[in-house]
This record gives structure tokens, sequence and C-alpha cells, in this order.
């Protein structure tokens, strides 16, 4: 029997836009001081000696999931399999310590983690368009094959709509 490889119409969108090589998207540096501008952030939970953005951060090695959290954390995990993991535990310390976490996530709304950990948990800025994400070099690549998402656990949904307004009205 012959094997048929042709893919589906319409697969090529799915494959490209949905899954990625990369997991390690560096936050573009103006959300992040968007965001710090109202959230003045203690730990950058998901970095690594280049990437981290703020003086206290934990890294694979020192894993923020074998750790307490600081009061008001920003977190940008590894988009890959197991990031659920990372908004378990960013969830849990904000039901168990009332810290504040803010992330940057891929939106996948038709996901396990998007309705475990963020879907009536925590309050969530649809980025319009494709952010654009810089590399270890800081240099900026093409837009990025998913949309995106801010994700805050314990913050006023009054901010986060504020925040929501600059982020998806700002002039590119």
């Amino acid at each position: 029997m012959k094997k048929n490889n042709k893919k589906a119409k319409g697969r090529y969108f799915q494959d490209v836009a949905f899954r990625s090589e990369k997991d390690d998207w560096e936050t573009p540096y103006w959300i992040y001081e968007l965001l710090n501008e109202y959230f003045d952030f203690q730990c950058d939970v998901a970095a690594d000696e280049v990437n981290a953005l703020c003086d206290n951060y934990f890294t694979r090695e020192n894993s923020c999931l074998d750790q307490e959290w600081y009061c008001f954390n920003y977190m940008n995990p590894p988009y890959g399999r197991g990031m659920d993991v990372y908004l378990k535990k960013a969830y849990e310390e904000h039901i168990k310590n009332d810290h504040v976490t803010v992330a940057l996530v891929p939106s996948r709304t038709d996901t396990r983690w998007f309705h475990d950990y963020i879907y009536k948990k925590a309050e969530i800025i649809l980025i319009k368009g494709r952010l654009t994400f810089g590399d270890s070099s800081g240099k900026m690549s093409n837009p990025a094959p998913f949309p995106s998402m801010i994700v805050g656990w314990g913050v006023n949904p009054m901010i986060f709509q504020e925040i929501e307004d600059k982020i998806n009205n700002r002039s590119k």
C-alpha cells in the first residue's frame, strides 16, 4: 500500500502558526517596560543570565518551580511542551500566597492549560497582531508565527484594562 504524504489543505497554517522549534522567545522590551511601570516587578521567574529583566531571576538550573516566588513576578516561560507547569505554579502562587504574576504567553485558548490556569482565573490581554521578539543578541526577528496574550494573576482588572488600551492602541 502506498502512503500519501500530502497534507490537507490549510494544514500549512497550523504547522507554522502553532508550532515552533524555538521555545525561548525573548520579551519585547517595550512590553516589559510598560508592564513594569505598573507592577515594579521583583523577579523574572523564567529567565537566563542573558535575558533576565529583573535583578532577581530564576533560570532552568535554579528553577522557579522549586522556589518560593516574590510578591510581584514577571514571567515569559519557555513556550514548548511543559509550559503548563509554569502557568500552574503562577496560579498556585496567587492562590496560596496572594502573589502577583504577569506572564507573556502564546494565545492558545484551545489548550488544557488555558482552561485549567487562566480562563476565569486571571485577567487576560489579547494582543492585536503578532509580536516581534528579539534574540539573545538583541536582534529583532520577523513577527512570531503565533498570537500572544498577557495574563495577570492577582492584578487589578481596571489597571489591566488600561494596559490593554496602551498595548493595542499604540502606533507602530
